[in-house]
């Protein structure tokens, strides 16, 4: 299966659609430094038509022992790959830092925050 890749250090920001009429997604950037992302109310309509017995609220795939997270973008799907063992603070609106599996969690608990789900391949 072919997919987007990109590393979770391309994640610019989560949002998590808190305020009314906002949207839940993740935006990052490619090697270019151009801006995209992956919509959560997107994903979880393919997700839907794919396996029709989603809820609407899963918009993708996770697997923790290999971390990965994979979400049904439009098209081909991304899918978000954690390589480096470890990632500092980084000078930027980044909330993932620490350890794989730290961060793996962490990205995982803000996808949670929102009304959306993933699900466990683990």
């Amino acid at each position: 299966m072919k997919y987007i890749i990109i590393p979770d250090t391309a994640i610019w920001s989560v949002n998590r659609g808190k305020q009314e009429n906002e949207s839940s997604n993740i935006i990052y950037r490619d090697k270019s430094g151009r801006g995209h992302y992956i919509d959560f109310d997107v994903c979880a309509t393919n997700f839907k038509a794919e396996h029709g017995i989603s809820s609407g609220n899963c918009i993708g795939e996770r697997k923790m022992d290999e971390y990965y997270f994979v979400f049904y973008t439009s098209g081909i799907k991304t899918k978000i790959v954690f390589k480096k063992m470890y990632v500092g603070n980084l000078f930027r609106y980044h909330r993932l830092s620490g350890s794989k599996a730290t961060r793996f969690l962490a990205l995982q608990n803000l996808i949670k925050e929102t009304r959306y789900t993933t699900y466990d391949l683990s």
